[in-house]
């Protein structure tokens, strides 16, 4: 299968390497330094939680030509990059384009994408269950086991689902078709928006000051998961909305432990997308009656800080 990797962030680079098998002709689309550093050494990852590190030579490319044909698009650009590349995507040929990532409106980007195309595309969202951060030398990854690509078309089944069981067939990573993602990407959103606000604001809060943004933080989760009940959202798993609500015993060491533990240095995701992502979801607040005064207060704090 021809496969493109629009993006060449820890997400691109670990799909690709998840992804490496003979059948499947990979290309990865990067630019800048990366790009050069890409051709220069491959791509090279320290697989942090498995001690080992891999080194991988597929092609790269710097831009996409309208007529460069793929089976598959993977776009695995940062949520506030995304749209970016929305008018690159329309204009190429390609029919079947998967955006990985944070997401809390994959409509609106479905339609827009649609309506800058020149040709019909199946566009659909996916979700790669890993983390990690990069710099010139090297990208470590954080995952379990061989890694999770949840994948979805919304309401309908993807069709080319039989595409991607060729791509993943006899590969170790899990595909999984998730049926109602719409509801897991905001929840996902509503989970790593108060973290990484806290690991964003960790250094700047110590002693009992840490302890009133860990609360702040309890506290944003609560209006966060209100909100998206309340905007006619089901929180998958439930049980992320209970934890927090009617467990704060156990919530408050474990928060505690998350922010001050030198792994969450290697996943915290970047400013600029989580504020694409509380941007996103604020305008849920027009909707409802719900507010969410302490998360507005921790994020405007990491405003600040930039």
């Amino acid at each position: 299968m021809n496969i493109l990797i629009y993006g060449a962030g820890v997400q691109g680079q670990f799909l690709a390497h998840a992804l490496n098998k003979p059948e499947n002709n990979i290309t990865i689309l990067a630019r800048g330094q990366t790009y050069n550093n890409l051709n220069d050494r491959g791509v090279v990852l320290n697989h942090y939680f498995q001690k080992r590190n891999t080194k991988e030579h597929f092609s790269y490319i710097s831009e996409l030509n309208e007529t460069d044909h793929y089976d598959v698009i993977f776009v695995t650009m940062k949520y506030s990059d995304v749209y970016s590349v929305v008018p690159i995507i329309g204009k190429n040929v390609t029919q079947n384009i998967i955006f990985v990532g944070n997401n809390t409106n994959p409509h609106k980007l479905r339609e827009t994408v649609l309506k800058q195309s020149k040709t019909y595309k199946n566009v659909s969202f996916g979700f790669l269950m890993t983390g990690g951060n990069r710099n010139d030398s090297t990208t470590t990854v954080i995952r379990f086991n061989a890694g999770e690509l949840k994948v979805s078309h919304l309401e309908e089944k993807i069709p080319f689902q039989n595409k991607l069981y060729k791509i993943f067939k006899d590969l170790p990573i899990k595909l999984t078709y998730e049926a109602n993602f719409e509801d897991w990407l905001m929840s996902h959103a509503a989970m790593i928006i108060p973290l990484n606000t806290g690991i964003a604001l960790k250094n700047q809060y110590k002693g009992k000051q840490q302890q009133q943004l860990i609360n702040n933080i309890i506290k944003s989760y609560n209006e966060l998961h209100l909100l998206i009940e309340q905007s006619n959202y089901k929180i998958i798993p439930k049980v992320q909305a209970i934890f927090f609500k009617k467990f704060k015993f156990i919530a408050y060491p474990m928060l505690k432990f998350l922010l001050n533990i030198k792994v969450m240095n290697q996943i915290q995701g970047s400013n600029s997308e989580v504020t694409s992502l509380y941007q996103d979801i604020k305008l849920l607040n027009e909707q409802t009656a719900v507010t969410t005064r302490h998360l507005d207060k921790i994020v405007k704090k990491v405003e600040e800080l930039n």
